[in-house]
């Protein structure tokens, strides 16, 4: 397995840490359910982006992929929210935006981690 090594980035640790926290809000820590699983992956990344250091190409090839698909859903995820909250347009908001944000995350988490990937494309 390819190894690579990267530089501290403290934007996408801020991004991977936000998302590991919104995970253990959901996560049991007697389970090993997908929140969990999140949890664990985006602390990791978290760490890693904070620190630096030696990684395997597959795992930053697995974040690229996972928040290209948080980016690829966040239209989707919104018609479904406006949709399914049509008499509570305040909520629906709230809930739109932090979609919405979480969108602007990863879509600079890709652009971020597709530099990283393309030497080894």
């Amino acid at each position: 397995m390819q190894q690579v090594n990267i530089a501290p980035n403290p934007q996408i640790a801020v991004i991977f840490k936000g998302w590991a926290t919104d995970w253990a809000r959901e996560s049991q820590a007697d389970k090993k359910d997908m929140a969990t699983k999140f949890h664990t992956v985006y602390s990791i990344a978290a760490k890693l982006f904070a620190e630096g250091g030696e990684v395997d190409m597959q795992f930053l090839s697995a974040l690229f992929h996972d928040c290209k698909q948080k980016l690829e859903m966040a239209e989707a995820m919104n018609e479904k929210v406006k949709a399914s909250l049509q008499g509570d347009d305040e909520r629906a908001q709230k809930i739109i935006a932090k979609v919405n944000s979480a969108a602007q995350d990863a879509a600079h988490v890709v652009r971020y981690l597709g530099q990283l990937l393309m030497p080894s494309a």
